[in-house]
């Protein structure tokens, strides 16, 4: 495969390589050519000396580096369609940028804090045992995350959807990698991180630097070199090949990202501090869901206990994240008619978008056009809403 620009010329030196390829070396040299679309400013005007519209690339490159304007280009150059220039972009990818590096720093803090035993002088076997439990989660998950991308990745690559690839390989290591994974397995304030936990992080580094490489291969070869001692360059190291995927881990931790997220917002809203704890109770039709990942959802919530309840906890206060209900118990007094305004704003939310989706399956049109897999997703999105609006008003009945 070859990269080339939309210009008429590229198709005359196209010919001549595949002419000297078949006079030469009596092959053609590649099947696939690629011509990318027309890069335009945030008029839609072709870029020309003449308009004055066109940056100076040097210049880009010396503000925000060579890799975060490669990054820039690529993100905004969907398969097929001109790409709109615009400099956020490029800042957008300065941005990745550093945020890989705090990545590095993070993890060379914790490389001389590595040690087999979670704590030498006092092991806590039940602490011990939890951090066991909270690690190995999240090491499955990602192990399983990143097989998943691999072949989403391979996939789009061979569509030739470098920008949407780019994306995927961009969500991978922000959000998965940086924002959920590092932070489930940070070892608390001066504490020791487990080798083995270490030197997997280390694996998963150099795989998502290998998956980057081809979109930012400066800072990604100086990364996988600065990790640990190298026995090959990124440049020339093989892709690995996708890994089999446990899509009930992935279910899990999308669980467990969601009830932190819902949990944490009840506590800002709420106002309780990072440093107060709180007593979870859970209401959830799969409590073995959750007691895989227990400690773990403790200690992202600065939960003392998570207990799992079939009724109302009185004197608590209460959320719905997804189709399960949690009740915080707190030292702090409760404000109801808080928590009441903002389930009345939930209720309304699931009753417009259960409104909506009646609607669709109940157009004769739609319903005999779409493919049966659309209708029933529609119809599980009906199900779903359903029963959210059902356990909000159950919610605000306690109330």
């Amino acid at each position: 495969s070859v990269l080339v620009t939309g210009q008429d010329i590229i198709f005359f030196w196209v010919a001549r390589m595949v002419m000297a390829g078949m006079e030469y070396e009596k092959q053609i040299p590649f099947k696939d050519v690629y011509f990318t679309g027309m890069v335009r400013d945030k008029l839609g005007r072709k870029m020309s000396k003449s308009l004055g519209n066109s940056p100076d690339l040097l210049d880009l490159i010396d503000r925000y580096g060579a890799d975060a304007v490669r990054f820039g280009i690529m993100v905004s150059s969907p398969a097929g369609n001109d790409l709109m220039f615009d400099e956020n972009s490029l800042e957008q990818g300065r941005n990745f940028n550093n945020k890989i590096w705090n990545a590095l720093k993070l993890l060379k803090m914790w490389e001389s804090r590595q040690s087999s035993d979670v704590n030498p002088e006092n092991p806590a076997p039940a602490l011990h045992d939890s951090l066991l439990i909270t690690h190995d989660f999240a090491i499955d998950w990602f192990s399983n995350r990143l097989n998943k991308v691999r072949a989403e990745v391979d996939s789009l690559m061979k569509q030739f959807r470098l920008s949407e690839a780019l994306k995927t390989i961009y969500s991978l290591i922000w959000d998965d990698f940086c924002s959920w994974y590092l932070e489930w397995i940070k070892p608390g304030f001066e504490q020791p991180i487990d080798a083995a936990v270490y030197n997997k992080t280390i694996g998963y580094f150099e795989e998502l630097m290998q998956l980057l490489h081809p979109y930012m291969p400066f800072v990604t070869e100086e990364i996988y070199h600065l990790l640990k001692e190298q026995p090959d360059d990124l440049c020339v190291k093989q892709f690995t090949a996708p890994g089999p995927v446990n899509q009930q881990v992935l279910q899990n931790a999308l669980l467990l990202k969601n009830s932190i997220t819902g949990l944490r917002d009840v506590r800002n809203k709420q106002q309780i501090k990072p440093r107060d704890a709180i007593k979870l109770h859970i209401q959830t039709p799969d409590e073995s869901a959750f007691k895989a990942m227990e400690p773990l959802l403790a200690k992202q919530v600065n939960a003392s206990s998570v207990q799992y309840t079939h009724q109302a906890v009185e004197n608590s206060m209460n959320c719905v994240i997804g189709k399960d209900k949690f009740f915080i118990e707190t030292q702090q007094p409760l404000n109801t008619e808080k928590q009441k305004t903002d389930l009345l704003k939930e209720l309304d939310y699931h009753k417009g978008f259960l409104a909506v989706v009646e609607k669709k399956l109940g157009n004769e049109k739609f319903v005999q056009n779409a493919k049966p897999e659309v209708i029933e997703l529609e119809k599980k999105k009906k199900a779903d809403a359903e029963l959210k609006i059902k356990i909000i008003e159950e919610s605000l009945a306690a109330l």
